[in-house]
C-alpha cells in the first residue's frame, strides 16, 4: 500500500491547524482543498496552488452580533479582499475632502472655469488656497484606491463576476442619484439663481434660458465619477475576457503591466492630457457623457492603482514612503503646482500661454497629484493598525455622504448668503461643511443603514448582510505547487 508523501503530511497538518483555529473562534467548518490557479496579469493567467475554502456551519449563532467595526476589521484582515484599515481611513478623509472642496466653491477668489454654482459670495484667499490644494490630488486618490480594490475582485471572481459585482455596486447608486439627487440639485440651483437675480422665477418652469446662462448647467454634476468608473470596469472586464482566450494579448499585458513600463506611460499620457486641456484639473468639464480628456486622465490613475495591487498587494513597499523626507517632497511639489495653477487661472481670457508654460503647468500638476496621493495613502496605511468604530461607521457612510451632500451644500450656501451677509468666506465654508456632513450622516442612519433601501443600493454597511459567514467563505492559500507536482495515487 502506498504511503502518503511528505507534501500530503504537510497539507494535513496545515488543515488541522486551520480547522483548530476556526473552532477556537466558535465556528464549525467544512474544508475543501483543490488545485486553484493563482491569477496574474490582472487575473488573467498564472501559477497554480492548493486552496483551502472554509464554510462556517452553525457557528454564527454562538458569536456576538457583528458591528460595523467588526466587519471593517475583517475586511482589513483579509488581504484577498483588498481592504485595509489605512485605506478605510483614506476613503473617509477623501469623502470629507470632497465635501470641504464643494463647500468652498462660492467663496473662491479664482473661480473654477466651467463650474456654475447656485450663489456667489464673498471671496476668501484662504478658501481659494484650500480649494485648489484639494482639487489637485483628491480625485487621483479616489481613482488609485478604486483600481487597487478592483484587482482582488477581478482575481477572485473573474471578469464576469467582477463586472456583475461592481455594476451592482455602482449602477444602482448612480440610478438613484440621477432620478432623485440631480432633480433636487437642479431646482435648488435655479432657486439660487432666482435669489441672485440671474433668472426670473418663470424660468424655473419653462427651463428656457437666455444669454447662454445655462451653458455649464447640464450634466451629471458630482455623479460623473460613478459613470467613469462604470466605463472603466467594463473596459477591464472586456480586456481580461479577451486575454483569457488570446495568449498573445495575455503575454502583451504581462509585459505592459510591469511598473517600470506602465507607470511611466501613464505619467506621460497624463501630462500630455493636462498640457492640451488644462481644464481637466484647473476647470470643470460638465456633460452627461464622459469627456475624452477627463476620461483618459482619470484612467491613468485608475490603472496605476491596478498595477499597485498586482505588485504590492499588502502595501509593504508603499509604507516605506511614510517618511518625513517624502512628505516634504510631496508638499513642495504641491505648493509649486498650486502657485502655477493659480497664475494660470489669473490670466486674462485674451492672453495666451506659451508651450513651455503649458508643459510646466501639466508636469507640475501631474507630479503633485501623484506624489500627494501616493504619500498621503502611504502615511495612512503605515500609521493605521486597526479600524475603530467611528472610522468604520464613517467608511460605511462615505458613499452615501458623497451622493447626497451636494444639494445640502447648495441649500446651506443660499441661506448663509442671506443670513450672514458680512461673515468671512472661510467661516461660511466651515459652517456649510459641518451642516451638510451632519445632515448626511443623520439621513444615512435613518434611511440607509438598516433599511431595505440601503441593502438594495449597497449603500449600507457590509456587516448588515445576513448569512455573511456562510455565504462568503474564507480563503487560505496553501503552498504553491505546479499541476504536475500534485501527488497522484499509484498502484498498490
Amino acid at each position: 500500500m502506498r504511503q502518503p508523501t511528505s507534501r500530503r503530511y504537510w497539507d494535513l497538518r496545515t488543515l488541522r491547524r486551520v480547522l483548530g483555529f476556526a473552532r477556537s473562534r466558535g465556528h464549525h467548518c467544512l474544508g475543501l482543498i483543490w488545485p486553484y490557479a493563482e491569477p496574474d496579469n490582472f487575473g488573467i493567467s498564472g501559477r497554480t496552488m492548493n486552496v483551502l475554502k472554509l464554510y462556517a456551519v452553525g457557528g454564527a449563532a454562538k458569536t456576538a452580533p457583528r458591528t460595523d467595526a467588526d466587519a471593517a476589521h475583517d475586511r482589513g484582515a483579509n488581504d484577498d479582499r483588498g481592504a485595509n484599515p489605512g485605506l478605510d481611513l483614506v476613503r473617509v478623509l477623501a469623502a470629507l475632502g470632497v465635501v470641504l472642496l464643494h463647500a468652498g466653491v462660492p467663496y473662491l477668489r479664482h473661480p473654477m472655469p466651467g463650474l456654475t454654482w447656485s450663489v456667489t459670495d464673498s471671496a476668501s484667499e484662504l478658501v481659494d488656497v484650500m480649494f485648489w490644494s484639494i482639487e489637485i490630488f483628491i480625485m487621483p486618490v479616489f481613482l488609485v484606491i478604486a483600481g487597487f480594490l478592483l484587482t482582488p475582485t477581478l482575481v477572485r471572481r473573474g471578469p464576469s463576476g467582477m463586472l456583475a459585482a461592481r455594476w451592482k455596486r455602482l449602477a444602482r447608486p448612480l440610478l438613484f442619484g440621477v432620478l432623485v439627487i440631480l432633480p433636487i440639485d437642479f431646482y435648488l440651483w435655479l432657486g439660487g439663481w432666482v435669489s441672485e437675480g440671474i433668472i426670473p422665477v418663470r424660468k424655473m418652469q419653462s427651463l428656457k434660458f437666455d444669454g447662454g446662462v445655462d451653458r455649464d448647467l447640464w450634466g451629471l454634476s458630482h455623479l460623473w465619477f460613478l459613470l467613469y468608473m462604470l466605463t472603466y470596469i467594463v473596459l477591464v472586464a472586456a480586456v481580461a475576457t479577451i486575454a483569457q482566450r488570446s495568449s498573445r494579448l495575455s503575454r502583451l499585458l504581462k509585459n505592459i503591466q510591469r511598473p517600470t513600463v506602465l507607470l511611466p506611460i501613464a505619467a506621460i499620457v497624463a501630462v500630455m492630457t493636462v498640457g492640451i486641456r488644462p481644464e481637466v484639473v484647473w476647470g470643470f468639464q460638465h456633460r452627461f457623457e464622459p469627456v475624452p480628456s477627463k476620461w483618459l486622465y482619470s484612467l491613468m490613475f485608475f490603472l496605476a492603482g491596478m498595477v499597485w495591487a498586482t505588485h504590492d498587494p499588502k502595501l509593504l513597499s508603499l509604507s516605506r514612503l511614510a517618511q518625513w523626507r517624502y512628505v516634504g517632497l510631496a508638499s513642495v511639489c504641491g505648493v509649486a503646482a498650486l502657485m502655477m495653477g493659480r497664475w494660470h487661472l489669473a490670466m486674462d481670457a485674451g492672453q495666451h500661454e506659451s508651450l513651455a508654460t503649458k508643459a510646466l503647468l501639466a508636469t507640475l500638476t501631474v507630479t503633485a497629484a501623484t506624489s500627494l496621493a501616493t504619500v498621503g495613502i502611504a502615511v495612512a496605511v503605515a500609521n493605521t493598525r486597526r479600524t475603530g468604530r467611528v472610522m468604520a461607521y464613517l467608511a460605511a457612510a462615505s458613499f452615501w455622504l458623497y451622493l447626497v451632500h451636494h444639494p445640502l451644500l447648495v441649500l446651506v450656501h443660499i441661506d448663509l448668503k442671506w443670513l450672514l451677509p458680512s461673515a468671512p468666506g472661510a467661516i461660511k465654508m466651515v459652517i456649510s461643511f459641518a451642516i451638510s456632513v451632519a445632515v448626511s450622516l443623520a439621513m444615512y442612519e435613518v434611511l440607509v443603514r438598516r433599511t431595505r433601501f440601503g441593502r438594495w443600493t449597497g449603500l449600507g454597511p457590509a456587516s448588515m448582510t445576513s448569512g455573511g459567514d456562510s455565504g462568503h467563505p474564507t480563503w487560505i492559500r496553501m503552498p504553491v505547487e505546479s499541476m504536475t507536482g500534485v501527488p497522484t495515487r499509484r498502484a498498490a
